[in-house]
Order: C-alpha cells, then structure tokens, then sequence
C-alpha cells in the first residue's frame, strides 16, 4: 500500500541530495578538488553541516557520487549510439548522426563543470572512478566502431578506413571540441556546432570538384588496419 507521506520525504531526500550534488560540481569546478572545502559545499548549498553527512561522509564521496552521476547519464548515450547504427538509408542515417552528436553536445554543454573536474581530476583523486571512465569511453569507441562497421556494410560509408581506428578519430574530434569549444558556446551555437561535425564527418575538406584522395596502401578492405587493444 503506498504511503504518501513516506514517497514525499523520499523525494524530498532525494532534491535535497541533488542539490549538493550540483552545489559540489560548481564549488569543485570553480576553486578546484585540492582547495575546496565541506564548508564552501555547505555554503554553496545553504545547509547545515548535518544535512552534508546525512548524504556523504567525505569530499571524495561527494567527488564519486558526482562522477558516477555522470557516468550514468553518458551511459544512456552510449547506448543511442547503438540505436542510431540501424539506420540504413542515406536520408535517414543523416538525419541520425546530427541528433547523435547535438545529444552529445548539449549533454556536455549541460554539464560543463561536471565534465571539467571528471576529465582533469579523477585521476588524481579516485583511481576508480578514472577507471570506470576509461572503461566508458572504450564503450563509446566500440559503439562507434559498431555504427560505421554497419554503415560500411549497408554502403553508406566507404571501407578504406578501420572501424576502429575512425572511432578513435571521431572521439578525439569530440574531445576536441568539448575541451575548447563547449566553454564559450551558447545554447543556439550548439546547432552550428552539430552542423559543423556532421558536415566534416559525412564530407570531409576536400571541395566537391576535388579529386578523392586514396592512399596508395589502403584497399576497400574494412579491417584493412585495426588498432591492437580496446576498441
């Protein structure tokens, strides 16, 4: 039998939890892991000392709690790119990288401070956390090695490059990109920025009455070069 009262001190833990979480992230990206204190999260958050260690026992806690939140939330990403592998026709299959990579986008631009303290500091502060994000992206690498493998095969993309060797290409774009780009964007530039990668991706640089460049050492083949390790 649900009990109304107990559901709502339920969501209220739950907001109350959030909102450290997010006062954290910004405490932890504007002054750094090292010199942030309990006492800055708790200001930054307008609670009592108590209300902190009700939901964490130490800043490192927090810290995780902060990584494996977006961690979770890229996850959900991962797994859009293996829905966007299906399609098959071109129209379609453009139509589907762009929403691809705006979800990107927005997820990072949404959480900028978040993935600023997740990329420079885990490392350093949690060795396991720093796992656990390796092991994400080699996800996303092999979800994307899995698209282009399936739009080789369906003849959407060309087979002189490695499937997974163009993953890694593609996520250093987006590294790219998230590092020096995402910081000065604003929410309407995120369109152009999709554009922009989508356009790079599917076109390349070389103009349309350019010849196609084929290295002399590259056939059609699509495993023609793999990279040894993860995907």
């Amino acid at each position: 039998m649900r009990n109304p009262q107990s559901e709502r001190a339920g969501l209220a833990r739950e907001k109350r939890r959030k909102e450290l979480l997010h006062a954290a992230t910004t405490v932890f990206a504007s002054k750094g892991y090292w010199t942030a204190s309990i006492s800055d999260i708790i200001e930054a958050a307008g609670v009592a000392r108590g209300s902190f260690y009700r939901y964490f026992q130490s800043k490192q806690q927090v810290f995780v709690a902060i990584v494996d939140q977006f961690r979770e939330e890229e996850k959900l990403l991962v797994q859009q790119l293996d829905q966007l592998s299906a399609a098959s026709h071109r129209d379609d299959f453009q139509k589907q990288v762009r929403i691809g990579i705006r979800s990107w986008l927005e997820f990072y631009h949404r959480n900028l401070a978040a993935a600023r303290i997740v990329v420079q500091d885990a490392n350093m502060i949690d060795p396991a956390s720093a796992r656990k994000r390796e092991d994400l992206r080699c996800s996303v690498r092999a979800a994307l090695s899995r698209m282009i493998l399936n739009r080789q095969e369906s003849g959407l993309y060309h087979r002189r490059i490695s499937p997974d060797l163009a993953a890694h290409f593609l996520l250093g774009m987006f590294d790219e990109i998230a590092t020096n780009c995402l910081e000065k964007a604003k929410k309407t530039d995120l369109h152009a920025l999709a554009d922009q990668f989508v356009d790079f991706e599917l076109n390349g640089l070389l103009s349309q009455g350019q010849s196609r460049f084929t290295p002399p050492y590259r056939s059609e083949k699509p495993h023609a070069a793999r990279m040894t390790g993860k995907a």
